[in-house]
C-alpha cells in the first residue's frame, strides 16, 4: 500500500503534466498549487496566484462552465470540475479546468451566422421555406408564418422547423395542387430537375390570390431545397385586363368609327367634340352610375348562368339607351366593363372571375349594339335628344 507521501507525489506528477488546467486550493479557498496548463489558461504565473483566494463557488462533484477574466481583459471559458483530495497532509480541493474557449467561440459564431441568415430571409417579402433532403422544414421566414396565419393557422409550430413540408402545404392554400408540387420538389431533390416552378390560385381569407412557387436546390455540402412563394396576383389581374382589352380593341375601332359618323350627322361639331370626351372625365357621377347599373346586370347574368335561365333583353336595351342618352361612346362602355372586372378580381376566385369575363363580354357586345341603334334612331330624328342632368 502506497504511503501518503508517495500518493501526493504521484498526484503532483499527474496534475503537473495534465493537458487540462489543475488548481489545488485548501479549505479556505486559497490557491496552493496550479499546473502549467492552468497558468496558460489564466495567463498568470503560479507565484502570482499562490496564496490568493480562488474566488469562485466550488461544489464537489459538480461540473460547471465558468468565464475567467485574464489580465489583458480577455475572457476564457472553462469547464470546471471539483474533487476532494488530501494535499500536504490536509483536506483540499482539486479544481480541473478544461479550456473550451474555442468551442464556445465557434458555437457563438455559428449562432451569429444562423441569426444573420434568418435576418436575411426575414428581409425578403417572398415567403421562404428551407427543406432538408427528407422534405422537413429547417428554416422559414416571417412572411411564411404570416401567410400561414392568413389561412387561419393559429399554431405556427405546425408550419415551422421540424415539420414535413407535405403537412404544411394545407396551411398555405396549395389544396389539390399539393401532389403536383410535392412531386416537383422531389424531382429537384433527386437531381432530375434543376428547378421547379408552379403557379396556383389560392382562395384565402383576403380573397383570391395567385402565387408563383419556385424551388431550387441548396448550394453546398448540405442537401435540401429552398422554396420561395411570390404573390403574382397583381400581374395576373393585369394580364386578365390586358387580354380583355385586346379582345375588345378591334370591336371598339369598328363601332367607334360608325358612332362618330352618326354623331357628326346628328350634332354640331363643337358639341360632338365635347361629348366625345371620356364619360369618366366629363361626368364622373354618370360614369359611376353606369358602372353600378352594369354591375347589377353582370350579377344577374351570373345568376342566370348558374340557374340556366335566359337574360331579359329589355334590361340590357334600357341600359344601352341610357348610355346613349348621356352621349357615351363604345370606349366608355369598355371602360365601364374593365372597371367592373377589376373591382371583382380582388375578391373572387379565378374560376368565378372567368365567368364574369365571359358573361361581361356578351353584355358588352349587346350594349354596343343597343348604343349604335339608339344613335341611328337619333340621327334619323325618330327620338329626341335630352340632357341627362335635367
Amino acid at each position: 500500500m502506497s504511503s501518503p507521501s508517495t500518493f501526493e507525489e504521484n498526484l503532483r506528477a499527474v496534475v503537473s503534466h495534465d493537458a487540462d488546467g489543475a488548481i489545488i486550493v485548501d479549505q479556505s479557498g486559497a490557491v496552493r498549487f496550479l499546473n502549467r496548463a492552468a497558468e496558460q489558461l489564466l495567463n498568470r504565473h503560479g507565484a502570482e496566484l499562490h496564496g490568493q483566494l480562488f474566488g469562485l463557488p466550488l461544489v464537489v462533484g459538480e461540473r460547471a462552465e465558468v468565464e475567467v477574466l485574464r489580465p489583458n481583459g480577455d475572457f476564457a471559458v472553462a469547464e470546471m470540475r471539483v474533487l476532494s483530495i488530501v494535499w500536504e497532509g490536509q483536506d483540499a480541493l482539486l479544481i480541473t479546468l478544461r479550456d473550451v474557449t474555442f468551442e464556445r467561440q465557434a458555437e457563438a459564431a455559428l449562432r451569429a451566422a444562423e441569426a444573420f441568415s434568418i435576418a436575411i430571409l426575414n428581409s425578403l417579402s417572398s415567403e421562404i421555406v428551407v427543406l432538408d433532403e427528407h422534405g422537413k422544414i429547417v428554416a422559414v421566414n416571417d412572411a411564411w408564418i404570416a401567410l400561414a396565419r392568413q389561412h387561419g393557422c393559429t399554431d405556427v409550430t405546425a408550419v415551422g422547423v421540424g415539420v414535413e413540408y407535405a403537412v404544411a402545404c394545407a396551411a398555405i392554400g396549395l389544396g389539390t395542387a399539393a401532389p403536383e408540387v410535392l412531386g416537383g420538389l422531389q424531382a429537384v431533390l433527386t437531381g432530375e430537375q434543376a428547378e421547379f416552378t408552379y403557379e396556383y390560385a389560392d382562395q384565402g381569407a383576403q380573397g383570391a390570390r395567385w402565387y408563383a412557387l419556385r424551388a431550387v436546390p441548396l448550394r453546398g455540402e448540405r442537401r435540401g431545397l429552398v422554396v420561395a412563394l411570390q404573390d403574382i396576383t397583381a400581374q395576373r389581374r393585369a394580364a386578365h385586363m390586358a387580354a380583355e382589352a385586346a379582345l375588345l380593341r378591334e370591336q371598339l375601332r369598328q363601332m367607334e368609327r360608325e358612332l362618330v359618323n352618326v354623331e357628326a350627322i346628328s350634332r354640331p361639331d363643337d358639341l360632338v367634340r365635347s361629348r366625345l370626351e371620356p364619360l369618366r372625365l366629363r361626368a364622373p357621377h354618370l360614369f359611376n352610375q353606369g358602372l353600378e347599373r352594369y354591375g347589377v346586370l353582370l350579377e344577374e347574368a351570373l345568376s342566370n348562368r348558374i340557374h340556366r335561365t335566359p337574360m331579359p333583353s329589355w334590361s340590357v336595351r334600357m341600359l344601352g339607351e341610357w348610355f346613349g342618352s348621356v352621349w357615351a361612346t363604345p370606349r366608355d362602355l369598355i371602360e365601364v366593363h374593365l372597371q367592373a372586372m377589376q373591382d371583382r378580381s380582388q375578391y373572387h376566385t379565378p374560376k368565378k372571375l372567368q365567368a364574369y369575363f365571359e358573361e361581361g363580354r356578351l353584355i358588352l357586345l349587346e350594349l354596343m349594339g343597343h348604343l349604335a341603334s339608339y344613335y341611328r334612331t337619333l340621327a334619323a330624328g325618330d327620338v329626341a335628344s335630352h340632357d341627362p342632368e335635367r
